[in-house]
């Protein structure tokens, strides 16, 4: 009788100390580079809180566009997702507040076809640059955004297929966060297309951490977590170092780059913009008008 006693107790207390599993969405695609960056990131916060929050996991779930994704963390099918915010999405989830890349999401590079770089260096009003078509996501912020400031976008619902529109001519370019588009690039199958560093498009664009509003434990650990990194300074130097962003530095070899700085109108009230530690910003002496290439 002492065998099966003790066995049972064994898979109680097994049970009990079991890492809790939280669902997060898979890569989007084999060559989604910039998907590392948030489950590395997101492991260093469950894992600097587990003493007082407990173990836990990353368990991939089922591929979700961004709108589906939302609304799966709305209904409690997965337990995280990371997006650039926005008025809607902060009523209809709850954000974790420190910008995941210190900002760098709204300093958007252009990825240009190799072909064109004479087209674009050609480029020196805004207006002609309003006129080429910019690859998008259907449901992303940043599409809003872009047409909000007299922009003409091509939406699509996938991310690979964005992509394969700029490889195919079906649009001109596909501005992505300076946090992403290095590792994204970088790709085999990609060496048709360049990160064209001379234009830079920005506007403010955090990037959070999302979980349920149903969810206030793993909220309170997540919040916890990030300010503890961003306080620290451990934060900043993740970004720094992690594989998928170390190229972007030093950002001082974009100081030629011509930024055309644009106006966000659908930024939440409560981004916290005066708390200049959570941001990083491009070099002074960057333009804000087209230099000769």
């Amino acid at each position: 009788m002492v065998k099966p006693l003790l066995i049972l107790c064994l898979l109680i207390s097994s049970s009990a100390f079991a890492a809790e599993a939280i669902r997060v969405q898979p890569q989007r695609t084999a060559v989604d580079g910039s998907y590392l960056y948030y489950t590395d990131l997101l492991r260093l916060v469950l894992n600097n809180t587990s003493k007082e929050y407990g173990d836990a996991e990353l368990v991939s779930i089922s591929r979700l566009t961004q709108a589906r994704a939302f609304q799966a963390l709305h209904d409690n099918l997965i337990d995280v997702f990371w997006a650039g915010t926005s008025r809607e999405r902060e009523v209809f989830v709850q954000p974790i507040r420190i910008p995941l890349h210190a900002g760098l999401l709204g300093f958007r590079i252009p990825v240009i076809r190799k072909a064109d770089q004479a087209r674009f260096d050609a480029l020196h009003n805004l207006s002609d640059l309003q006129q080429l078509g910019a690859c998008q996501g259907d449901h992303w912020p940043d599409s809003d955004i872009l047409e909000a400031n007299g922009f003409n976008v091509q939406r699509a619902t996938k991310f690979e297929v964005m992509y394969q529109m700029l490889q195919a001519g079906r649009c001109d370019y596909f501005p992505r966060g300076i946090n992403e588009v290095y590792a994204e690039v970088s790709h085999v199958s990609r060496n048709d297309l360049m990160v064209y560093e001379r234009i830079i498009l920005n506007y403010p664009f955090p990037m959070y951490f999302f979980v349920s509003h149903d969810n206030p434990r793993l909220a309170e650990r997540l919040t916890k977590g990030m300010e503890q990194l961003a306080a620290s300074g451990e934060l900043l130097n993740f970004l720094q170092q992690h594989p998928t962003t170390r190229d972007i530095f030093p950002l001082s070899r974009l100081s030629n780059s011509w930024v055309i700085p644009l106006h966000n109108p659908l930024l939440p009230e409560r981004t916290p913009l005066s708390n200049k530690r959570l941001w990083i910003e491009l070099p002074s002496s960057t333009r804000q008008s087209p230099a000769t290439p």
